[in-house]
């Protein structure tokens, strides 16, 4: 299962400062912490968040309307917090789109972010339920969006949707053994409907197809599309009761007809 040894880290460290370390919270004084979470992460900031340079790893975008800056990139929520149905029309295995509908999801994607003119072509392009998934690349800078399947097409910007763009690697896609994959990028994310997570990466040359396993049941199939993998899911929100998030691990299937399981550790290290 992945996780990662700064996460570990931090929460150790914290339990040590905890003057209460011991005690056990009722279910009321549970309810009273997620209230107050819930409340802070809300709350607007006049100010973009600066973020240190550092290699993408799996991470959590919290809700206000703000725009992460930096080597991490920027992250734009549409509607945030909200009660929704929790994704209910998501499948874990994917519906491949047209070419038609992967340009016109593109095209959407580029307005929703606010960034028509940048150039990025299709590398994955899905549809899982009621909602469209498109990851575009380009030599500057990766970027992907969650959008309702009604909005694609839509020249206005969603009102419900979750895009990012981060910088592309300057050295360029990494040099995988053919069996294996990188994961790039893995992060949480929120459109009204709730929380998800979502990751995407390369694949060596004999990689047919990647399945994900996560910590809490789930068997979500990838879409593979050249030498690019990715996928989404319904998530679980950090709370008391869930004060990890989730972790997952791979079952990567090869042109020779086996599959071999493994665990990204880190990213942007093959696994």
């Amino acid at each position: 299962m992945r996780r990662h040894p700064d996460d570990a880290t931090v929460t150790e460290a914290l339990r040590r400062l905890d003057p209460a370390a011991g005690t056990s919270l009722t279910e009321r004084e549970l309810q009273r912490a997620d209230a107050v979470f819930a409340r802070i992460v809300a709350t607007p900031s006049d100010e973009p968040v600066p973020l240190e340079p550092v290699r993408p790893r799996r991470r959590r975008w919290l809700l206000a309307p703000v725009a992460l800056v930096g080597a991490a990139g920027v992250a734009i929520p549409g509607l945030l917090l909200g009660g929704g149905n929790a994704y209910g029309s998501w499948t874990p295995t994917p519906e491949p789109l047209t070419v038609d509908a992967a340009a016109q999801a593109a095209a959407t994607c580029r307005a929703a972010l606010g960034a028509p003119g940048r150039e990025g072509r299709v590398a994955v392009a899905e549809r899982r339920g009621d909602w469209t998934y498109v990851l575009l690349v380009s030599q500057a800078t990766e970027a992907i969006c969650l959008l309702p399947n009604d909005s694609v097409g839509d020249a206005s910007r969603p009102d419900n949707f979750f895009g990012s763009y981060s910088p592309s690697d300057a050295a360029g896609p990494p040099t995988l053994a053919p069996d294996r994959i990188v994961e790039k990028t893995s992060a949480e994310g929120s459109t009204d409907d709730g929380w998800f997570n979502w990751l995407e990466g390369h694949v060596g040359s004999d990689v047919t197809g990647v399945t994900v396993h996560t910590s809490s049941g789930l068997e979500i199939q990838a879409s593979v599309a050249g030498d690019r993998f990715a996928a989404w899911w319904p998530g679980i929100a950090q709370s008391s009761r869930h004060p990890e998030g989730e972790t997952w691990s791979y079952a990567v299937h090869l042109a020779d007809g086996s599959t071999r399981r493994t665990s990204c550790g880190q990213s942007a290290q093959q696994c």
